[in-house]
């Protein structure tokens, strides 16, 4: 591997639309450390929400670069391509949180299901970005893999602390940002809850797609949150931190809320105000401290099979709406990159980026 062929693209942290790809000349591997060439990332409005807060929440950490610029953090495959780690081969192939880069050195403890990174400018963040999970050589279904892993995981533990929202039932849940891969995985996996009732919002332009997948009982536009009469208590899920949305089903529901649950968000640089808000106070959610506390409760190899036998299921159900578009290099990365900046697109569409042509 040379500088001429490695490479790293590196982003202002105080612009997020300006890049520069610059060469990379990694060092020779040290004593228990492993180089893999990044295959395939995939990249959607949860890339723009680690940006925007990698500041406050360490993002920036998981790879480092010059001062003034960092490498954004995107899920998906990469394959063993130099090693000098004992339990770790050229070769082998592995799921995980990667830069807009060709390669990233990891520093492997070996787990359950494959390595931790322990390198030490990991240390700031949580276990669940350090993860690297083993898989098998490619398979179509692993583009839009890319995806739908790094967000179905957050979906499976919402629905799981929603559906324990209340023993009244029916619960209602209203979900923002219904098109979301995040929130489409939530309402599916409430559908197979008796008794919850399930309400989309999105934008006009995303209703007919929301409505076309079948994973809500109704879908209203943003404009129709004076409409919503929801049966029994009811959950609120945002992923928009929108004031003026929050505030307005904050209002309309105030009487019936249970619960509100901040989780992500398009609009994560601008901090919300919940003060005056009538009803529960909103609740940031975060995955990683979901998973442990459901580990406290369940054999963490049990945990597992259900979490990838249900992964499996919503994947195969999703690739009826979506479609996946690929592009290839850093101008195509950055390209993508800007324009999610602006709003997340057309939802039928999942972008994987590769480095190179050849990963």
């Amino acid at each position: 591997m040379t500088s001429s062929t490695a490479w790293d693209l590196l982003v202002r942290r105080d612009d997020l639309t300006a890049f520069e790809c610059v060469p990379a000349d990694p060092p020779p591997l040290e004593a228990g450390a492993a180089r893999l060439a990044v295959e395939r990332v995939s990249l959607t409005a949860n890339n723009v929400t680690y940006a925007h807060l990698g500041e406050r929440a360490g993002y920036w950490s998981a790879f480092p670069a010059p001062e003034g610029f960092g490498r954004i953090p995107a899920w998906g495959f990469g394959v063993v391509e130099e090693t000098a780690h004992p339990g770790v081969r050229v070769g082998e192939r592995f799921y995980g949180y990667f830069p807009l880069s060709t390669h990233l050195t990891v520093r492997p403890a070996a787990t359950a299901t494959g390595f931790a990174d322990t390198a030490p400018h990991r240390r700031g963040l949580h276990g669940f970005y350090g993860d690297y999970r083993k898989v098998a050589p490619y398979e179509p279904g692993d583009d839009l893999r890319t995806a739908l892993r790094p967000v179905y995981r957050s979906s499976l533990l919402l629905a799981e602390s929603v559906a324990d929202s209340a023993e009244r039932r029916p619960l209602s849940v209203v979900v923002s940002s219904a098109s979301s891969k995040t929130a489409l995985g939530l309402a599916e996996r409430l559908g197979a809850e008796s008794g919850v009732v399930t309400h989309g919002l999105t934008s006009p332009g995303n209703l007919a797609f929301v409505a076309a997948t079948g994973c809500y009982d109704e879908v209203r536009p943003y404009g129709a949150v004076a409409e919503l009469d929801p049966a029994g208590p009811v959950v609120f899920v945002d992923l928009t931190r929108d004031q003026d949305l929050v505030s307005a089903v904050h209002h309309r529901l105030a009487g019936r809320l249970v619960r509100s649950i901040l989780v992500g968000g398009t609009h994560a640089s601008r901090p919300l105000d919940a003060t005056g808000l009538p009803g529960p106070a909103p609740e940031r959610f975060f995955a990683p401290r979901a998973e442990e506390e459901r580990r406290v409760s369940m054999d963490a190899d049990a945990r597992r099979r259900q979490y990838e036998a249900a992964e499996e299921r919503f994947t195969e159900r999703a690739a009826q709406w979506f479609r996946v578009t690929t592009r290839i290099g850093p101008d195509a990365m950055a390209d993508t990159f800007r324009r999610l900046l602006h709003g997340p697109g057309d939802p039928a569409t999942v972008q994987v980026l590769r480095p190179t042509a050849k990963s």
